[in-house]
Order: C-alpha cells, then structure tokens, then sequence
C-alpha cells in the first residue's frame, strides 16, 4: 500500500473496545520488543491501563471497518512505571515465567529495578527543586506505530499531530520520548515533525518537543 486518504482513516480516541487491535497493532509493528514479549494479554492489560488512567492520552487510527491501523499512547510519563507496579502484583506467576524463560525481558527488569533505585536516590538530594525543568508541566509519547501496509501512507504523521494536539489541550506544556539509535526510520520521522534531540540514555536517543 502506497497511499491513503482522508475518507479511509479517522484519528479517534482510544476505547476499550479497541484494546484487542491495539494488541495486535503493537505486537506486529514492534516485534522482539521487551512489551511484545511480555504477550498478548499483557498488552490488553498495558493498554487497558492507559485508557483507563486520568493522564492517559490514546489516539488511534482506525480504516473504515473500525480495525485500529495504528496507535499513538502516552500522556502522565509515570503511567508506565504505575501499571509494571501494578502488574507485580496482579501477575507475578507470568512475570516470573518470562523473567527466567526470556533474556530480554530480565534484562528490561533488571535495568527498571536499577532506574528505580537511581530515581529515588536522586529524589532525596537537596538540590533537586532546583531542577531546570522545574514547573513545566511534562508528557511522554510512549508508543505510535501503525501496521506495516501502512507504513509511509502518511497515518503515523497523523496520529502524532493528533496525540500532541490532545495533550496540548490537556495542559501539557512539553513532551519526551526516547528511540532506539539504531532506528534511523523513527529519528527521522521525529525530526520532520518538530521533535528536538535533547540527549542519549545507554541505546536510546532522547527527543522533546515544547507544545
């Protein structure tokens, strides 16, 4: 597929009802990935939580059979590190199984559990209010893709307009995101839309975009 048009996709809000082709959406356009290997109800679970959540902001990209083509979710950037709290709890025999049965996936936990433990002895230093960022009201783009037909048909531009539109209106002043270095198809995607360079974290290139 070369092309689209405005009849053939709609930009709406995520519902519940689209959590299952959200799934499959992330599981095809993200392929090897800690989340899709995590499976297929845990990324119901993921995108359940979003949607539910006060600070989530979900765009999707649906044909004109109502199928979701593509994503774009993000919004409150401790979202994320809400629902891998939650799901410790909630499904500890899968995290188990994958943490010792998948290399990836323990070397995602492993590096959360050391983020986790840096961020909170960075939180209890003194100069921390001091911080440059300090006051401005910040959001994550967590994910946008959209299915490999529709690569280049112009749907992810859409949905990433669309995403930063709604958290402009919900008083987000700026945004974050990181990308692999490696995907040069994504920094040059961020780029063409406004998205600055703003640092490297280990393999990811950090990017942000004041609204």
């Amino acid at each position: 597929m070369n092309k689209t048009n405005d009849d053939t996709v709609k930009i709406t809000k995520a519902q519940e009802v689209h959590i299952p082709d959200l799934a499959q959406c992330h599981i095809k356009s993200f392929p090897g990935r800690f989340m899709t290997k995590m499976g297929y109800h845990w990324l119901c679970a993921l995108y359940l939580f979003f949607i539910k959540h006060r600070g989530g902001i979900c765009r999707v990209a649906v044909d004109t059979d109502g199928k979701v083509i593509g994503l774009a979710v993000g919004g409150d950037p401790h979202i994320r590190d809400e629902f891998l709290s939650l799901a410790l709890f909630r499904y500890p025999h899968l995290i188990f199984w994958k943490f010792f049965s998948k290399q990836l996936v323990r070397r995602v936990l492993l590096q959360e559990i050391a983020m986790r433990l840096q961020r909170k002895r960075t939180a209890v230093r003194p100069d921390n209010a001091k911080a440059p960022n300090a006051g401005i009201r910040s959001g994550n783009l967590l994910s946008i893709c959209v299915l490999p037909d529709y690569e280049g048909t112009g749907v992810a531009g859409k949905l990433i307009e669309s995403f930063q539109l709604a958290c402009k209106t919900e008083g987000y002043q700026r945004l974050t995101l990181s990308v692999l270095k490696q995907n040069s198809h994504a920094v040059a995607f961020y780029n063409k839309h406004g998205w600055h360079q703003s640092g490297t974290s280990g393999e990811s290139v950090r990017f942000v975009l004041d609204l």
